[in-house]
Formats: structure tokens, C-alpha cells, sequence
């Protein structure tokens, strides 16, 4: 295959798409479409730099003859766009979640094995350099089988209201200004704990494993900014392989935005806080006396583009897109993967609705999960950074 022929729906997200894939040189961009003005005349600029039509309607994209498209629309439209552009005989790139629903979820694996065409969720998490090396340390046996994983979302997000312009309100902005225009935002009422791809997924590849049960509680719905869904969620994962995964995801609640994972094996552990941006290590070759070990291991490998979206891990996985549909590879995130990673998030909301209920959690392959074809695209470091001592501002060992 020539150069993959790429198209992007939605400018707002979307543009950082178009920037990558346009520094891709495997890649090129054939069009780009988004009904609303304000992200055309944003992207406008860039667009005329690299001679890029810009359409209004996705079916005015579509027939520009993309050989693949990303989707980058709003949550509740991502599986039927998705679906649109596989019916078109388009490769999908997409957005996170890819699906609001578990039947959007069937009909999106229906599609893929209809049409013929790859399907990759775009879950730029899984690209965190940090996970190479804790994948790699758990194929080297230094923690033991790990029993226990942790991920926590916390992502402040008062601003649940959308004017006409695009101008994100809060809703006591709203009254204040007397916006009558304003309404809901996609993830106004979304359940946090659906939107736990960021979290899930890279625990996921990192374990290899596949969620089979969830059973998940509500926090209070105290934010008076955010009424319509609860401060946080928390959703406890029973993995095939026997690992107890919990993920927290709370939007309400004022605090620094970050992503942290934790991995707990029998014989040692490993820490991750994207504020802070390295990696804390007990092995079993670590005394107990000597405490955390600090790796300088940070948010994307260090030849990656830094500027390119999430601390370079955009680019990262539109290249490992565009090379795996150019080989005729399958994907590493496929439309099945992306459901290990999506649907435990829908059936937890399921569950909390139930009081905390357990929901099994159905593996929708033709045949059983063996392994994930992520590591296939992403190779493992082989070596690791020197390590030294991790101590507190007070000069405590931990």
C-alpha cells in the first residue's frame, strides 16, 4: 500500500489528530469535517499550510475516498460514525470510549466483521512508556503473580453546560449570565466510571488479561455544578486470570487532574503518578529496609515528540495505526479489545444502579482470550534507566 489515506470528523479533539497525521510521513491527509464553525476556523490555518479540504458533513468525508478515517466526535456519536465509515470501506480510528452502550458495542463488532475493515480504539494511555517496562519486569518474574492493580481518572470537570459558541459554562455561569442557549455536554450524565479506558486499558495490556466481573458503588452527588451524575465512582474488576482490579474515576471533585496506577505482586510492587513523572519500584531484590526504588521512567519514550498530544503518546499510537493497516497487520487496540476495554465501564454503572451488585462481564470473541496483540506493536525496553533511592522532602525512606 501507498501512503494510507487518512480523513478526521471532528476538529476539536480532532485537531491534534490532524497535526499528527500529518507528520506522519506513511500517512496523508485527504479532508477533514466538522459541522460547527468554530473548529473549521481553527484549523483553518493548518489546513491551508498543507492543502487539506475542509467539509462540513461527514458523508462529504467519506466521499473524498479515505482509505481510513478518525473518529473524533463527541462520545454518544463515535459508534455510529464508526460504523458509517466501515460501511464505507474505511478503516476506523477512534475516539475513547468508541461506545456509549453495550449493544453500540455488538453492532460495532458486527460492523468489523461485516465490512471487512480494522477497527483500533485510539486509547492513547496504553501508549505510556512507563508500561513497557512494568510489562517487561512482570515477564522477568521481579513481583511475583500480581494479585492486585489499582487506576485512578481525576479530571475536574465543573463545566457541564455548552453555549452556541462552544464556550464550556458551569452550570451557576449559565444562570448568572442568563445563557437560555446553553445545553448539556455529552459527559454531563455520563457514569464516571464509564469513561475508565485511560485507566483500565493500560492495566489491562500490562497483566494481559481480560475483565470478567465488576461490581461498583456510587460516591455522593454533592457538586452542585455536576448534578446529573455522581462526585465518583469506584468499580472493583475480577480479571480471568484471578488479579482484582480497582478503578476510581471521579469528575467532581476540585483537585489537579492526573492519572495514577499501582500494580501490588506477592513478591513486590510498582507505583505511578503522572504528576509526578517517574516510576517507584519495590522488586524482590529490594531489602526491606532500603524501601522505594525511583525509576526515571516517564509519560512517553524519549524520541517521541513531546508536543504531539499526552506528552508525546498521540503520536505513538496513530504511527502504530498506520503501520499496522499499511502491513495488513491486525491492530493493536482491536474492536474486541477495545470492548475488554469499555464495556467493564458500562457494566459497572450497571452495577452501581444494582447497590453494587456483581455483573458478569461477557467476552464477545468467537473464541476465548488468549493473549493481546498490543505488545506485538509495542516493543519492550531492554534495559532499564539506573535506579536510586526514593526519599520524602523530609529525608524518609519509603
Amino acid at each position: 500500500m501507498d501512503k494510507l489515506r487518512v480523513g478526521i470528523l471532528g476538529l476539536g479533539r480532532g485537531l491534534t489528530h490532524l497535526r499528527n497525521f500529518l507528520k506522519i510521513e506513511e500517512a496523508t491527509v485527504v479532508g477533514v469535517a466538522d459541522r460547527i464553525e468554530t473548529w473549521r476556523e481553527r484549523a483553518r490555518p493548518l489546513c491551508l499550510e498543507h492543502g487539506v479540504p475542509q467539509v462540513h458533513e461527514f458523508e462529504d468525508l467519506l466521499a473524498l475516498r479515505p482509505d481510513a478515517v478518525v473518529i473524533a466526535s463527541n462520545g454518544r456519536c463515535q459508534a455510529a460514525h464508526s460504523i458509517q465509515a466501515l460501511q464505507a470501506g474505511c478503516h476506523v480510528l477512534s475516539e475513547v470510549p468508541g461506545a456509549f452502550t453495550e449493544e453500540e458495542i455488538h453492532h460495532l463488532v458486527l460492523a468489523v466483521e461485516r465490512y471487512g475493515r480494522q477497527y483500533m480504539l485510539a486509547e492513547n494511555s496504553a501508549f505510556l512508556d512507563f508500561l513497557r517496562y512494568w510489562r517487561k519486569w512482570l515477564l522477568e518474574d521481579r513481583f511475583g503473580p500480581v494479585a492486585l492493580a489499582d487506576g485512578e481518572y481525576l479530571h475536574y470537570l465543573p463545566n457541564s453546560m455548552v453555549d452556541v459558541d462552544l464556550t464550556k459554562l458551569t452550570p451557576a455561569q449559565v444562570r448568572e449570565r442568563e445563557v437560555a442557549a446553553a445545553r448539556h455536554s455529552w459527559r454531563s450524565d455520563q457514569p464516571p466510571i464509564q469513561y475508565l479506558t485511560h485507566d483500565l486499558g493500560p492495566l489491562l495490556e500490562v497483566l494481559d488479561d481480560h475483565v470478567v466481573s465488576v461490581t461498583c458503588r456510587n460516591g455522593p452527588r454533592w457538586c452542585s455544578q455536576a448534578p446529573l451524575r455522581a462526585d465518583g465512582q469506584v468499580g472493583l474488576f475480577q480479571t480471568a486470570k484471578g488479579s482484582l482490579i480497582r478503578i476510581m474515576v471521579t469528575l467532581n471533585t476540585r483537585r489537579p487532574g492526573a492519572h495514577n496506577y499501582r500494580i501490588f505482586g506477592v513478591d513486590g510492587s510498582a507505583e505511578w503518578y503522572s504528576h509526578e513523572g517517574f516510576c517507584r519500584r519495590f522488586d524482590r531484590n529490594r531489602q526491606e529496609g532500603q524501601g522505594w526504588e525511583r525509576i526515571e521512567i516517564g509519560t512517553a519514550a524519549r524520541d517521541a515528540d513531546k508536543n504531539a498530544g499526552h506528552g508525546g503518546t498521540d503520536i505513538q499510537m496513530a504511527r502504530c495505526f498506520v503501520r499496522a493497516i499499511r502491513a495488513g497487520r491486525p491492530v493493536p487496540i482491536d474492536v474486541f479489545r477495545m470492548a475488554d476495554y469499555t464495556l467493564p465501564g458500562i457494566l459497572a454503572a450497571r452495577s452501581a444502579d444494582l447497590g453494587g451488585a456483581p455483573v458478569s462481564v461477557p467476552d464477545l470473541r468467537r473464541r476465548p482470550f488468549a493473549t493481546s496483540a498490543f505488545w506485538d506493536h509495542v516493543d519492550l525496553p531492554e534495559d532499564d534507566p539506573a535506579g536510586t533511592d526514593y526519599r520524602s522532602d523530609a529525608g524518609l525512606t519509603y
